[in-house]
């Protein structure tokens, strides 16, 4: 009569282990894709952050030394973050700095057009290319 109970194939334990394996699995697997969705989420985060925090450092610079009359043709800002790259161009009425905001890898091309006799900015276009 043993033989008959130990013959018995009809187990359970097999095909719930693979069931709760493979939800295990899949529950790590939706957890690896949230952690790597939030790090690039997270890493564009903070490349936006510093570029804009880059482009008030330069547009503040470029107000002081306009207001000096000692803005060069063309040069350079070095910041802790990044480095600000601008050439200037200038008309009658109006005074056009193109500048390039480099951080890392990123960068990007930004222009502000200021009137010359009130020192104010007239347009301003970011992301150019």
């Amino acid at each position: 009569m043993k033989s008959k109970v130990l013959n018995n194939q009809q187990g359970f334990i097999l095909p719930l282990t693979m069931i709760l394996s493979l939800v295990f699995i899949a529950f790590i697997f939706h957890a690896l894709f949230l952690l790597q969705s939030d790090r690039t989420f997270f890493q564009h985060t903070q490349t936006h952050f510093f570029l804009q925090q880059l482009r008030e450092c330069a547009l503040n610079d470029f107000q002081q030394k306009l207001e000096q009359d000692a803005l060069p043709d063309e040069g350079t800002f070095n910041y802790h973050n990044g480095t600000v790259q601008y050439i200037v161009t200038e008309d009658s009425a109006f005074v056009t700095i193109n500048f390039t905001v480099h951080y890392g890898d990123e960068r990007e091309i930004d222009r502000i057009v200021y009137d010359r006799e009130s020192g104010n900015p007239v347009r301003w276009l970011e992301r150019i290319s």
